[in-house]
């Protein structure tokens, strides 16, 4: 078997193959296919007189010679003197040619230098001559020797004339005045149909096709007298869509003149049949190189219609005519079995033409009839049989370069399925259309890369991932349709393999260490001790009634070095299988221990009097104070009447763990359970821990009837009506959360400072929960463009913080609040958003003389009096206005906390996106919608405890296909 390289140049680009270069774009790259295909489509069909050349070399030329170099055509007969070099010492202008750079370089030199061409017709040469000395060579055709009328033809064939002429012009859109009806639509131009018309495309704009191409067009395949390719039908078989082959000049069309205005009649081209036999013969290689199966030339012959059809050619051909191959018309076979000499039957015989039979024995016998015209049509009769012969020895030579470069075809065969499985293209579609390019590229001495397009090479980004487009992308539609196909499958057990990268990616991610860390500022409270919510969970199932609890003086506290050793409670809980095999080692009380440091904010779990895990706690204020609860309509301060206090030292035990517990301070806001169901039926209504629906507490009634934006507890899960007023919430501002515990100094009375969490950071979670996931599937690849509305105002937060000079980035009161609590300068503008009395309250706290006026102020409110003519302050509401002020250093802290932990988490988080990204990216889903809702409700899970199934997770994808809404 010939190997490829024993008649092709392979040609190895200096410096563009890297070393990982996919083996099949090495292949396709390393290889001269301009060669292999000029050699392969053989004969450039006769002319009227004009030039005919190859794609590869019209090509060349259109691309290299300029306008207004002379040309020569040399007389048929040539002098024993011409030409005056040995033509087989010129290289063809193809070999010189190597890539695009190669191209811009004959341009120039043929610009610059002194050039000229010169045709030599009886040779077959086209020679490009520089300075005065051969350059390069091209193949060409030239007409007959002598005149020829072909039968059915109006226009006589003759030789080119000779002559002395200058390049005038080329063109890639020739339209003939003879031939202007199919002619007038450029080769290769999609045709298309629009209701009862056939339009076709000329750069940017559509016109009418001529009529003589829309009729063909309506014509079955079989009877179409123009060639078309790239067909397109719609569901029903019909035709909706086809590139033009039928313009008998091809693409590139050269012109030269005598005048050097007017074209002469006589051009160079590539005949149009020509260039479609070569688009015919790259998608045959396509074909082949492509279809799924071995490897071996067997195989592949039993699966390609088309190559069976150049091998029985081949077969016909090889075997004298004998073996006669189907699909050929029987008249073509007898013709070409006449002109070549095989034996014919006597029925073969009976049907021949007399006339081809009698013209092709005078040619042969040199005795052509003397009579102009008898004598042109004798010869159009002989060329009509050479012509039909060079043509079946054409194809019937198709499948024996391919045969005879099998081991190459074979390898590039392996290394493109290779090298398309890595880039992730599994459409038989898409691999020949990429393959199809590749090879019109090198056809055009490109050099080809991997398919940016495909999954497996394109830069991975979530802006160009989820890049809006006004449609999707037929290359994209396909892959999708496959993968989605996997994904069924494998829902049914009949796929393996299908491995998703955002499950162990969110399996091995702790959350409830990120939330804990991103919550930041669980809050004081009136004495109790504050957890996280989901610390609280953890501790409230953990802990067992009877448990020992320290809580330590404000002014004790613990070794960091030690404390440093002992991991949050949360690192160790990942998957609710490590939260049960948690609870198995609480099972006996009497080995578990708690220790509360109130100052420092340490929780401290002890199993068997070690260290086990800690949580971050907060207790009570370190100075009693009373609550600012809000103003009266005069801006007069109203303070609860029971005071916040330090939370008390002691020895404790775990008395009772209570869910929903029911406070009679704060009845209104504990008989709703935590999350529990709230509607509007005409009045407003609740579901009690009973599931027995009650009317609503007047407070929170009146509350709901607020504007969203002016409510002052926290509600989630709200519906709207069609009019945009609530009908239903769901209870967020239960102050003791779900769970809490009471403890006790005696085993049998509660002691009123509970452990629990609360409503609002409940709620606060979810928010937060809930904006991380938008975080994560945001379409955009840095974390300031992931940001929604409530992170870039905890970025402002952040930002404030760090320069609390800035006044473009929070509101002005917030910022006046901020800045006073830290005695920070204010402006006139921003002590007029404040409340006197919490400007004159700071300026107490920091023992400065206050006037007789703000003296005044402070008695009027209550905050302070007169006893026996001495002003006196009460430093517990004093310090009450000075926390409403603490409020929003609070909101700001935590908003700042919340963007910091974020960022700080960011390349971890990324990494998250980016797993579940590939996923995406390998399943073809560029549906951000779909992105944002399958990682929600993997998170979810995962949030929950749950441990994410590779099986699970499909299903669930499964679904979201099925039914995106």
């Amino acid at each position: 078997m010939k190997k490829l390289l024993s008649f092709v140049l392979l040609l190895f680009l200096a410096g563009s193959l890297a070393a990982a270069e996919p083996q099949s774009v090495k292949l396709i790259n390393s290889t001269n296919w301009n060669k292999w295909i000029d050699q392969t489509i053989g004969y450039l069909y006769e002319s009227h007189g004009c030039l005919h050349f190859t794609p590869t070399d019209i090509y060349l030329l259109a691309q290299t010679v300029p306008a207004g170099i002379p040309l020569t055509v040399k007389k048929y007969k040539l002098k024993e003197t011409e030409p005056d070099f040995d033509p087989d010492q010129v290289p063809y202008l193809a070999e010189l040619t190597a890539s695009p750079q190669d191209i811009k370089k004959h341009a120039l030199t043929f610009k610059t230098d002194v050039t000229s061409i010169v045709v030599y017709p009886s040779l077959g040469w086209l020679v490009i001559m520089v300075k005065g000395v051969p350059y390069a060579k091209l193949q060409t055709l030239a007409g007959p020797p002598e005149d020829i009328l072909m039968q059915g033809d109006f226009m006589l064939t003759t030789p080119t004339d000779s002559g002395e002429y200058k390049i005038l012009r080329t063109t890639d859109h020739y339209v003939s005045a003879n031939y202007y009806q199919n002619t007038i639509v450029p080769f290769g131009a999609w045709l298309k149909r629009s209701g009862a018309l056939w339009l076709y495309q000329k750069k940017n704009a559509w016109h009418k096709a001529p009529a003589n191409v829309a009729a063909d067009l309506e014509r079955p395949p079989s009877q179409w007298v123009y060639n078309y390719y790239d067909l397109n039908y719609d569901s029903r078989g019909k035709l909706t869509a086809a590139r033009y082959a039928g313009h008998d000049f091809g693409k590139y069309v050269l012109l030269w003149t005598t005048d050097g205005k007017n074209h002469y009649p006589e051009m160079g081209y590539a005949a149009g049949q020509l260039v479609y036999e070569q688009i015919v013969l790259v998608k045959e290689l396509v074909n082949l190189l492509t279809l799924p199966g071995p490897d071996d030339l067997s195989s592949v012959l039993a699966r390609d219609k088309e190559l069976q059809f150049y091998k029985s050619l081949r077969d016909f051909k090889t075997s004298g005519g004998t073996k006669v191959p189907a699909d050929v018309e029987p008249a073509l076979l007898r013709e070409y079995k006449l002109f070549n000499g095989f034996d014919l039957t006597a029925e073969e015989r009976r049907a021949l033409d007399p006339r081809l039979v009698k013209a092709l024995k005078e040619y042969r016998e040199k005795r052509l009839p003397r009579d102009k015209r008898a004598r042109r049509e004798a010869l159009g009769l002989y060329y009509y049989l050479r012509n039909n012969s060079l043509v079946i020895d054409k194809h019937a030579g198709w499948y024996e370069r391919i045969k005879g470069d099998w081991e190459f075809f074979s390898r590039l065969r392996a290394a493109l399925r290779q090298d398309f499985e890595s880039f992730g293209v599994l459409s038989l579609a898409n691999r020949q259309n990429i393959v199809e390019q590749w090879l019109n590229e090198r056809l055009e001495f490109k050099t080809v890369a991997p398919p940016s397009q495909a999954k497996g090479v394109a830069e991975l980004s979530f802006s160009a991932f989820f890049k809006p487009k006004e449609e999707a992308t037929l290359f994209d539609e396909r892959e999708r349709e496959i993968m989605v196909e996997k994904i069924r499958k494998a829902t049914k057990g009949d796929e393996t393999g299908l491995n998703l990268n955002i499950v162990d990616a969110l399996n091995n991610y702790n959350f409830g260490v990120l939330l804990n860390q991103i919550l930041g500022d669980l809050y004081k409270s009136h004495g109790c001790l504050h957890l996280s919510p989901r610390n609280m969970v953890f501790i409230y199932d953990l802990l067992p009634v009877g448990s020992q609890m320290k809580v330590y003086k404000y002014s004790e506290s613990v070794s960091r070095e030690a404390l440093a050793a002992v991991p949050y409670l949360a690192d160790l809980i990942n998957f609710q299988d490590d939260f049960d095999q948690l609870k198995k080692r609480f099972t006996v009380t009497a080995e578990v221990q708690v220790a509360v440091y109130p100052n420092s904010g340490d929780w401290i779990v002890y199993l068997q009097k070690k260290p086990f895990a800690r949580a971050t706690v907060k207790g009570g204020p370190q100075t009693k104070y009373y609550l600012l609860q809000g103003r009266d309509p005069k801006g007069n301060p109203i303070f609860e009447p029971n005071l916040a206090y330090p939370t008390t030292p002691g020895d404790y035990v775990i008395l009772r763990k209570v869910e929903n517990y029911l406070s009679n301070l704060y009845r209104d806001q504990t008989v709703i359970p935590m999350g529990g169901a709230i509607l509007k039926q005409g009045k407003w209504v609740f579901q009690d821990r009973e599931g027995r629906w009650k009317e609503l507490p007047r407070s929170i009634a009146d509350d709901l009837n607020q504007p969203s934006d002016r409510q002052v507890y926290n509600y989630f899960d709200r519906a709207e009506n069609a009019s945009g007023e609530t009908i239903s919430v769901r209870w967020g501002s239960h102050p003791f959360g779900r769970f809490a515990l009471q403890s006790s100094l005696n085993g049998r009375t509660p002691w009123p400072e509970l452990i629990h969490s609360s409503g609002d950071l409940i709620v606060e979670e979810r928010q937060l929960v809930s904006d991380l996931i938008g975080l994560l599937t945001a379409p955009r690849d840095r974390l300031e463009d992931c940001l929604n509305p409530n992170f870039e105002l905890y970025r402002a937060c952040f930002e404030f913080t760090r320069n609390p000079d800035r006044t473009d980035l929070i509101q002005p009161k917030e910022r006046a609040a901020y800045r006073l609590y830290f005695n920070l300068p204010l402006t006139d503008k921003e002590k007029a958003l404040l409340p006197p009395d919490a400007i004159v309250a700071s300026k107490v706290a920091r023992g400065e003389t206050i006037n007789a006026a703000e003296k005044e102020l402070l008695i009027k409110e209550g905050v302070a009096y007169r006893r026996s003519g001495n002003f006196k302050v009460n430093q517990e509401k004093i310090i009450g206005l000075r926390l409403d002020l603490y409020q929003y250093v609070v909101a700001i802290g935590k908003g700042a906390n919340h963007y910091g932990v974020l960022k700080e988490h960011w390349a971890e988080l990324s990494g998250l996106r980016q797993a579940l990204l590939k996923d995406f990216n390998n399943f073809v889903l560029k549906d951000p919608r779909l992105f944002h809702d399958f990682m929600r409700e993997l998170m979810l899970k995962r949030n929950r405890l749950e441990r994410l199934t590779q099986k699970n997770a499909v299903e669930i994808l499964d679904r979201m296909l099925s039914d995106p809404h």
